[in-house]
């Protein structure tokens, strides 16, 4: 349990909304009670003791706001609250009749129940209370002439039409600056719990990539160690695999915005790596069609796996001595859809790698399952034609944005 300077308590599984709401109707229900009491001290000064029962019952009941509010019951606290805003509302009006101004006061109280009902978790019950509000004044309007107890003076209701308005006017005043102190308290903790969820989702990537790293490692000096050639080339497929997955990690951490990855910065390097691997022996034209083409962690790490094995392939079995690999990748982004398409001037895709017998398609084809993607191997027909890969990956950018 953990509590405040009100002496609140509250689980630390409590909602932040619903701290926030306790807070605001305690603070609201300090500033009624004050003007309660700043009202009896007035209208017992110019002779005006026929609302004291009332006020005494309002004081009352307002002890018992801040006790349901303390044992967690905000929800039946606020009702009350407003419920007895409305009582000495109605009272106050049938008493000093409506020339006096006294409605003016509806008008803070509105305000109060828009900021603390002014959210999705409780926006039902703001809807209750303006129909509440709505038929009270409607019924206040209509029949309270009909109910006036007493007569006042001419002279009496003119003081009552200046003391209400202006005290109104000061209530309303008062409840703005505190409602929106209290909304900016609330603004700078929700900003330090972004803060801190976005520090530790960087350091998460960070410590991720790490540890691919660590991986890598270890792959490069089993492979340095081995005396199999066949060894050696099932390591370096594992070992650009782990990092292009430790690429994106890197990439999550390093960017303006945690949790997404940048399309362009990524293939830049994944590039660099796969011609470092394999001696740079090519030309490689990247076409991203925008430089802000951003991907979500969940369609991230499949891609940059796919993008990594299409990469290889192409080093691998698309060079010819006769002349030098030329590798085009175009990414193009259509609504929703991301479209990559992978071309080299090589010999051509063999028949068995369409009918995906090879690990490298084999994994490719599930990548694509996994995030719902078209995969189509064909034929490129242009001025140095070779092997053509489309890869089609629908609604790529849902839930893109982590944090800004």
């Amino acid at each position: 349990m953990r509590g405040n300077k009100l002496g609140l308590k509250w689980p630390e599984t409590t909602p932040e909304w619903e701290k926030n709401l306790v807070r605001k109707v305690n603070f609201l229900s300090l500033i009624g009670t004050f003007n309660v009491f700043a009202c009896l001290i007035v209208f017992n000064i110019i002779g005006f003791q026929f609302l004291n029962l009332h006020f005494f019952v309002v004081l009352g009941l307002a002890t018992v706001v801040f006790s349901l509010n303390y044992w967690g019951k905000f929800i039946i606290a606020s009702y009350l609250f407003f419920a007895i805003g409305v009582y000495l509302l109605g009272v106050a009006t049938i008493y000093m009749q409506l020339e006096s101004n006294v409605l003016m006061y509806f008008f803070p109280l509105t305000l109060s129940i828009v900021q603390i009902y002014g959210r999705k978790e409780s926006f039902k019950h703001l809807v209750i209370w303006c129909i509440i509000y709505f038929l009270t004044i409607s019924f206040l309007v209509i029949f309270g002439p009909d109910y006036y107890p007493i007569k006042i003076s001419p002279a009496h209701i003119g003081t009552l039409k200046v003391f209400n308005g202006l005290f109104a006017f000061f209530c309303g005043l008062m409840q703005i600056t505190v409602i929106t102190w209290l909304n900016i308290r609330q603004e700078e903790q929700i900003r330090n719990v972004i803060e801190e969820k976005r520090l530790l989702l960087a350091e998460l990537y960070h410590r991720v990539k790490n540890n691919l790293n660590i991986v890598t490692s270890l792959i490069n000096i089993r492979k340095n160690n081995s005396n199999s050639q066949e060894v050696k080339d099932a390591l370096e497929d594992c070992r650009g695999r782990v990092y292009s997955m430790a690429l994106v990690h890197q990439q999550m951490y390093s960017g303006s915005k945690v949790g997404n990855l940048n399309m362009m910065d990524y293939l830049v390097e994944l590039i660099r790596n796969v011609e470092h691997a394999f001696g740079g022996d090519a030309d490689v034209v990247l076409e991203v069609d925008s430089t802000k083409l951003i991907l979500p962690i969940s369609k991230a790490v499949p891609i940059g796996l796919i993008m990594n094995e299409l990469i290889t392939n192409s080093y691998k079995h698309a060079m010819t001595p006769d002349k030098k690999l030329v590798v085009m990748i175009h990414v193009s982004q259509i609504g929703n859809s991301l479209q990559i398409e992978v071309t080299d001037n090589g010999p051509g895709i063999k028949s068995d790698k369409q009918t995906g017998n090879t690990l490298g398609f084999e994994l490719i084809r599930s990548l694509c399952e996994q995030i719902d993607a078209s995969f189509i191997i064909g034929k490129y027909e242009g001025e140095n034609s070779g092997g053509s890969i489309q890869i089609k990956i629908i609604d790529y950018s849902v839930n893109t944005q982590l944090f800004v």
